[in-house]
Parts: structure tokens; sequence; C-alpha cells
């Protein structure tokens, strides 16, 4: 017996099914799985979304930040004593 040990991870193969690849397991008996795939392909719970801006989103970040960095000190310089 000889023990080989210099064997890669490229050579050891990948542990999930190869056929489910893009589904994932259901608990549903096929014909209600039939009902709920022929739901999702109708297209009636699907909405047209702009896309995703991540620098929007920034720049709207930024702002409400200053915003209420000046709001607080605003408020510090009326409200508090000197």
């Amino acid at each position: 017996m000889s023990n080989n040990t210099t064997r890669s991870c490229a050579d050891e193969k990948p542990t999930t099914p190869a056929a489910n690849d893009d589904q994932q397991p259901t608990r549903l008996y096929p014909d209600d799985q039939d009902r709920v795939e022929q739901y999702l392909k109708e297209g009636i719970n699907q909405v047209n979304r702009s896309p995703f801006r991540p620098l929007r989103l920034m720049i709207w970040l930024t702002v409400v930040i200053v915003l209420l960095g000046v709001l607080s000190r605003l408020i510090g310089y009326f409200v508090l004593p000197s």
C-alpha cells in the first residue's frame, strides 16, 4: 500500500450534483411546483427597475451626513451656552 500524499486540489471532484446546479431542492409536490413555475414565468410579478447607481447613493449619503453635521453645529451654537 502506497500513500500518495502529493495530490493537488485540482484532482478532486466537485461535491455538488452537476444535473441540478441551477435549481434548488424543492419540498413541493411536482404539480404544485409546476404551478409555481408557470406563475413565475407569466411576468405579472416583475417590476421594471432603473439600474442601481452606487455613485448617486454615495453622493446622497455624503449630502445627508454633511447636512446633519451642519445642523448639529447650529444646534450647538444656538442652544448650548458658551
